[in-house]
């Protein structure tokens, strides 16, 4: 099984790159054929224990090819699907068997464009939705890493005026995909608790400020695994607006109301940057900060923040499992967290840019053993480099030095990442 797995992986970057030739690539008015592989190579120790004594590394590399089909029927209808395969060839741990992994319906959506007859586009079927930076609406099921990010959604597209939008969604999320077919199906987890939600985000411009608002309803049921049912309303706001040429604001936050289990849910989210982009060598300076709630254990109500369909590295790709432990083994569930940060891009040559951005981490409840609110600083060095139209990666490292907020026995790490993608 594993040689024609193999076998396998060796064909089928050949039988991808004959359907993306010149020829079957050319996109015609009602007909398009799309193809990309990202290759990534992933290194890191203690990032979850945060314990150096414990011998636990990760080396592996990722490789996730997708192949995309459009058909435009007519100027106003489009079916679009994609296909998605990632497998992983671990070097540590050892004792992790290879498998292609599975096949899976990463899109399939129909798009009827002057739905009803008015200035509106309704998309139905398994889609991608991100709305305003992802602070809340992002990625719909986080347990399968960033394989895909797609919703089982139906969402309706208004254009009310020339600077004001509505957009209406639905969205369903299983814990393994049960709604279309899969080949070598691997009963890949992708949310710990199904999930439903409806939603409204409108979003208008007035000269160079840009103002959205948004009201999300998310209902979690309870599960044999995790019987505690709950629901999260999230109402928010964001702006983004040009202080001048070269300085630009953006703020967003949101309260959240409902219930955990028989308890009150209220909890805050919120984040806010300053760019100060310039031409030259360095091209932008960023100031920001993140203030998420945490539950106080003391309480009657639920007070952490829960961050709807937005776990995904946002802020950190190496944060996301330092999380895991005390958010009841969720990756990328932020919450109860703040960050006051500073970053510069600086463009080192044409092709090449360097990012580095350095967090003072805290967190609004000490409640995991430490004696502080100081989670530590966590450095983000990133290279990014797009050497053609068709081929892009960066170098990733981040390293986290933990404060009070955790045991005092907490040790450092360091988590490293290559990724070369190519898109045809």
């Amino acid at each position: 099984m594993k040689r024609a797995s193999r076998a396998l992986l060796c064909i089928l970057p050949g039988l991808l790159t004959a359907l993306s030739s010149p020829r079957l690539m050319a996109k015609s008015p009602d007909f398009a054929i799309g193809m990309d592989h990202r290759a990534r190579f992933v290194a890191w120790d203690n990032t979850i224990d945060l314990n150096a004594d414990q011998a636990d590394p990760f080396t592996f590399t990722r490789h996730r090819t997708r192949l995309s089909l459009r058909w435009n029927p007519s100027k106003r209808w489009e079916i679009f699907t994609r296909l998605t395969n990632e497998f992983r060839i671990y070097m540590k741990p050892e004792d992790q068997d290879f498998t292609i992994h599975e096949l899976v319906f990463d899109n399939l959506y129909i798009r009827w464009k002057s739905a009803f007859g008015i200035n509106s586009t309704l998309t139905v079927g398994r889609q991608d939705i991100m709305l305003g930076e992802g602070f809340v609406v992002m990625d719909g099921h986080p347990m399968d890493g960033s394989r895909t990010i797609y919703f089982n959604a139906a969402r309706w597209d208004i254009q009310i005026l020339k600077n004001r939008s509505l957009s209406l969604f639905y969205t369903y999320q299983p814990v393994t995909d049960d709604q279309l077919p899969i080949i070598n199906d691997q009963n890949q987890p992708l949310i710990e608790q199904p999930e439903e939600a409806i939603g409204v985000y409108c979003q208008g411009k007035q000269g160079k400020t840009a103002f959205d608002w948004y009201v999300i309803r998310k209902l979690i049921k309870a599960t044999n695994d995790l019987p505690v049912a709950s629901s999260v309303n999230t109402a928010g706001a964001r702006f983004d607006a040009s202080i001048t040429n070269h300085l630009f604001a953006t703020m967003e936050g949101a309260f959240q109301f409902g219930t955990f289990g028989d308890f009150k849910r209220s909890a805050f989210g919120g984040q806010g940057h300053l760019d100060y982009q310039i031409r030259g060598t360095l091209k932008t300076v960023t100031l920001g900060t993140i203030y998420l709630s945490g539950d106080d254990p003391d309480s009657e109500r639920m007070e952490a923040w829960d961050p709807v369909f937005s776990r995904w590295p946002k802020w950190s790709d190496s944060y996301i499992y330092t999380l895991i432990p005390e958010t009841g083994g969720k990756v990328a569930f932020w919450s109860n967290l703040t960050s006051l940060y500073g970053s510069i891009r600086i463009g080192v040559m044409k092709p090449l840019d360097l990012l580095l951005t350095l967090h003072r981490l805290g967190a609004p409840q000490s409640n995991y053993g430490g004696s502080g609110n100081v989670r530590g600083n966590l450095i983000i060095l990133k290279a990014l480099f797009r050497l053609n139209k068709n081929l892009n990666g960066h170098i990733l490292w981040e390293r986290f030095c933990p404060g009070s907020y955790y045991p005092a026995e907490a040790d450092d790490y360091n988590w490293f990442r290559t990724e070369l993608m190519l898109i045809l």
